[in-house]
């Protein structure tokens, strides 16, 4: 806890007391021992004590008065920076104290001398003399001066005998003595009149402070007060000895400290002064608004020993602000709303002042200073500025006040109305001294007076029948238009309901939706029929509004009405027009588009089928072309109805244009009864047509799917039916083709994997995995082939088989194998670098090899990489390619070999070839297909197969290379039929190019540990 002022000062007072008592006694006796006897110690003893009792009994008595307050005083100040101040005693006291103590210590004085025989110093005296001096001041000092002095010239000298001391010693030590009291007199008089004017101005302010309404509190540098006023103890709510040695944290909420004490010690830091608006939350739970003023206190030596702090109440003025600053806006709000505002005038000055509406109502930036009395000119019109001219006029020669209504044309060109009132302020003598008074935009009012205006005009010229009912459904006005259209007078239809007029075509419901619209939204638009007085019946545009009142009562209805008889007929002829082929009269492609829709919907909801028919007469250009265009539509026209008569009424026939038509067959129930429909109407379409140039007969093809086995949409419905006629039409004519989901979904999965690889081409998704090929007999390693495989996101690697059959015959075909080609080259020119050359083997596809820009390819290619033997690159072709075109073929092999080139034939024995196909294809190797080589071992057919296959090879003089080795045994039994190269499982599966050079090792490795055991052929033991 910390040590109030009052307990620190009790403290000093007590241990200093202590400490100068002991020193008192000590010395003393000290001294008495040295100069005197025992009979003389008691005597000097005595005055000693009587001594110490005066002098301590006045400074207990100044103690006392210094002693600081146990608690401020009620209406006192809480200003406590140290103990009060010495004050100055009644003169009689300081006087009678400087007598009584200065004749006192002439009596030890005396007695001393007496007592040890030696003339005692002198300075004694000057004990009481700066006693006095301190307490009374100059006088007071002089006085005990005086009477020291005169005691030690006329008292305390002894004989002059008995000193040790000439007498001019004497007189130099009374000399000193007198001097020392009057400098020293003079000092306390100087000190005394000092500590006065700092009592005066410290009371001062004391007054200040104590009195001030401000909260006033300093601070030390770790945050504990040190001193503050009333004002700070009741706005922290703690008194004020409560609060001084503790810091934020003993009576302010803990964020709200934190942050007060943080922000002291950087302005601390800083050193500066700053002044802010702040909110607190005091100890009693008060929120405050505070205005604050803060900055460092500095020590003696300038260094920043503390914080002051002088906090002033604005919560009350706040509140004021806001009171007054919404009272504003609550009148700007009211005049916004009002769209009014206020202005005055003072006629001396020709001053304005103008609310912020006013500048609103003029379209005037508010920024601006409202312009002078001529200066207003230009925003009135010229008949609105003389209305308001004269009306000022007779205000400013004391006729009356004013209120007009003028247009007000603003700067941007919008024209108002407004309203402005002008009242006058008089002085004494009846002298006009201001005019004010207010302006308000009345332009809805005028809008409003405008358009009940033209509301009548519109009323009586209107050429749409109007009818205003009251809420209990009575006709209370009609206007000439209603006339003209019903055959009603106003006289027949005052007071009647609008019944009257019901044609009895619209039921209960039609009319409860109708009313149902008009309570919901307060209004009804459609079209009604309606009987006029002469019974006809007839087709109206209706709008119904309600009018409400202000309590949202329903006033009236409305009806605003136009005979659309004509504008049917005519939508009825568009109709016909939009929907219907103008020639058959059968609908066309937008109403089957409609029919269609609406088929498919029946077809869901009965679990039937619909048979969509897409219909082309064959050789329908000719009759045109034979008989002219009127023969051609008479046969359209024949054509059309002899299809009606086979056709159902659920069923749909439309004509699309020239010689196209299709047939909705709804209800369908089984293929067989859409076969026998179909039957019917390919013979309604032969039926003969007697024309202008003879009898016609025409055929038609018919393409048919069927909802929903082909599950689509209508558009594609339409589309697979005109796939399946150009079938139809291909297969002969006259005859129907069914469309056959499934062969189409293959198709479309077909294109969409075709896409798929271009894309995959574009983003990298293709590499190549190598197969190795060796010798069967030592095991060498002779070369690889390339194969492609696809890295597909989502489905890993996939093989060639699944996505080759999809690009074969398109440009991806060719786009794919260039890339493998390319990258094939690149591989074996990087291994070629690296000191180990390949030979690797590329498939080419039929479409590339057969393209006449495929060799000069070949050769750009090949040339890009000129340190790379061309023998490195070794070409494989299809058996069946070579002999579908065997001419192109030999060509193609020809011109690539011209390169350097060397070819293979792979899957030799799978494309029937002849020994004369072989003999002519300039081929250097055999590769027996696997599917010979997997199963010899089992099946003598395929073993008599790959015998044949060598020995064929050895009779052309070819190398062969046998796919699909996966056993030892396998090999084993090629190299028996002499056959020198191999590759499969059983060697090595296709691996990526960065592990052929670590299986090269271990396969160099298994052939030398084979080689040691006397196998005749090793193997790969372990299968990826």
């Amino acid at each position: 806890m910390a040590i109030s002022p009052r307990t620190r000062f009790i403290g000093m007072a007590t241990v200093s007391y202590g400490l100068v008592s002991l020193a008192w006694i000590y010395c003393s006796d000290l001294l008495l021992a040295d100069l005197a006897s025992t009979q003389a110690m008691i005597w000097l003893s005595m005055a000693k004590g009587l001594f110490f009792v005066i002098v301590t009994t006045a400074l207990l008595v100044f103690a006392l008065n210094a002693v600081p307050p146990a608690r401020p005083p009620t209406s006192g100040s809480a200003w406590q920076l140290q103990p009060a101040a010495h004050r100055r005693y009644s003169r009689v006291a300081s006087y009678l104290f400087a007598s009584l103590a200065t004749l006192a210590m002439l009596a030890v004085h005396h007695a001393l001398t007496a007592a040890t025989s030696h003339n005692t110093l002198p300075m004694l005296l000057m004990l009481p003399i700066v006693a006095s001096g301190w307490l009374g001041g100059l006088g007071p000092g002089l006085l005990a001066t005086a009477i020291a002095a005169l005691g030690l010239d006329f008292m305390g000298l002894p004989p002059v005998d008995s000193l040790r001391i000439s007498q001019n010693h004497d007189l130099l030590q009374l000399t000193i003595l007198v001097f020392n009291g009057i400098g020293i007199s003079l000092l306390s008089e100087l000190l005394i009149r000092t500590l006065k004017r700092l009592r005066a101005q410290r009371a001062l302010l004391d007054a200040v402070v104590s009195g001030s309404p401000d909260a006033i509190c300093v601070k030390d540098r770790q945050g504990h007060y040190q001193l503050l006023n009333q004002a700070a103890a009741s706005l922290l709510g703690r008194p004020a000895s409560w609060i001084l040695g503790r810091n934020d944290e003993a009576f302010l909420p803990g964020e709200q400290a934190s942050r007060q004490m943080s922000e002291d010690q950087s302005l601390m830091e800083q050193e500066r002064t700053v002044s802010h608006e702040e909110q607190i939350t005091t100890h009693d739970g008060r929120s405050l608004q505070l205005l604050v003023t803060k900055g460092p206190v500095r020590d003696a030596n300038g260094q920043v020993s503390g914080l002051f702090s002088v906090s002033r109440d604005i919560t009350a003025r706040k509140r004021t602000e806001a009171a007054l600053l919404a009272s504003e806006a609550a009148m700007r709000t009211a005049q916004r709303l009002a769209n009014i505002g206020n202005w005055e005038w003072d006629i001396a000055s020709g001053r304005q002042t103008w609310s912020e509406q006013v500048y609103r109502i003029y379209g005037l930036s508010t920024e601006l200073p409202p312009p002078g009395y001529p200066d207003i000119r230009s925003l009135f019109s010229e008949a609105g500025w003389h209305t308001l001219e004269a009306a000022i006029q007779q205000a400013l020669h004391g006729i009356d006040d004013y209120a007009i209504d003028i247009e007000l044309i603003r700067r941007d060109g919008a024209r108002r109305w407004v309203n402005i009132h002008g009242f006058r302020r008089l002085d004494h003598d009846g002298k006009v001294l201001q005019l004010y008074g207010t302006v308000q935009d009345i332009t809805p009012r005028k809008l409003a007076e405008l358009a009940l205006r033209e509301a009548s005009v519109v009323f009586e010229s209107s050429h749409q029948g109007i009818m205003v009912v009251s809420p209990d459904m009575r006709i209370s006005r009609v206007n000439p238009a209603f006339t003209r259209i019903t055959g009603y007078g106003a006289e027949e239809m005052l007071g009647h309901t609008p019944r009257v007029l019901s044609s009895g075509l619209h039921d209960q419901a039609f009319y409860q939706q109708l009313f149902a619209s008009l309570r919901e939204h307060g209004y009804w638009h459609g079209e009604i029929w309606n009987r006029r007085k002469n019974g006809e019946i007839y087709p109206e545009a209706l709008t119904i509004s309600v009018a409400h009142g202000e309590a949202g009562e329903v006033l009236h209805y409305i009806a605003v009405f136009s005979d659309i008889s004509r504008i049917k007929a005519h939508e009825a002829e568009l109709d016909r027009m939009a929907h219907y082929d103008p020639l058959t009269g059968l609908p066309n492609r937008r109403l089957l588009g409609d029919r269609l829709e609406q088929a498919i919907a029946r077809t869901l909801r009965s679990g039937r089928s619909l048979a969509v028919c897409y219909l082309d007469l064959d050789d329908f250009k000719e009759v045109n072309a034979r008989g002219g265009r009127s023969v051609g539509d008479n046969l359209l026209v024949a054509v059309s109805e002899n299809l009606k008569q086979v056709l159902r009424s659920e069923d749909t026939l439309a004509r699309l244009g020239d010689d196209e038509f299709v047939i909705l067959l709804s209800e369908v129930a089984s293929v067989e009864d859409c076969s026998a429909t179909l039957d019917r109407i390919l013979a309604a379409i032969n039926l003969p047509v007697a024309t202008l140039c003879g009898t016609i007969s025409v055929s038609a093809s018919i393409g048919v799917c069927v909802y929903p086995d082909d599950n689509v949409d209508a558009g594609q419905l339409l589309r697979h039916a005109d796939q399946a006629m150009y079938l139809a039409k291909g297969s002969g004519k006259n005859r129907y083709h069914l469309f056959d989901p499934n062969s189409d979904r293959k198709a479309q999965a077909r294109r969409e994997l075709l896409e798929r690889t271009r894309a995959a081409l574009r983003n990298d998704e293709f590499v190549l995995h190598y197969q190795p090929k060796v010798e069967l007999q030592e095991g060498a390693f002779v070369g690889v082939e390339a194969l492609v495989r696809w890295e597909c996101p989502g489905q890993g690697l996939l093989p060639p088989a699944a996505f080759l059959p999809a690009i074969q015959g398109s440009d991806m075909d060719r786009l794919l194998g260039e890339w493998v080609i390319r990258t094939a080259l690149a591989q074996a020119a990087a291994w070629y670098a690296e000191g180990r050359p390949t030979v690797i083997s590329v498939n080419v596809s039929p479409s590339q090899l057969l393209d006449e820009s495929f060799p000069d390819w070949l050769g750009d290619s090949l040339r890009r990489y000129p340190e790379l033997p061309v023998a490195c690159l070794e070409l494989e072709i299809l058996e069946s390619v070579a002999i579908d075109d065997m001419n192109l073929a030999i060509e193609a092999l020809q011109r690539c070999r011209a390169l350097g080139i060397h070819f293979a034939l792979d899957d030799f024995g799978t494309g029937y070839s002849s020994l004369t196909y072989l003999r002519q294809l300039p081929v250097d190797v055999l590769k027996v297909d696997q599917t010979f080589v997997r199963d010899m071992l089992q099946d003598s057919d395929d073993q008599g197969i790959v015998e044949g296959v060598i020995r064929l090879a050895e009779a052309f003089n070819r190398e062969v290379v046998a796919e699909g080795v996966e056993t030892l045994e396998h090999a084993r039994a090629l190299r028996r039929m002499g056959c020198r190269y191999g590759q499969g499982y059983g060697i090595a599966r296709p691996m990526p190019a960065s592990e052929l050079p670590r299986w090269q090792e271990e396969w160099r490795q298994r052939c030398a540990a084979l080689r040691e055991d006397q196998a005749a052929l090793p193997h790969a033991a372990s299968r990826s």
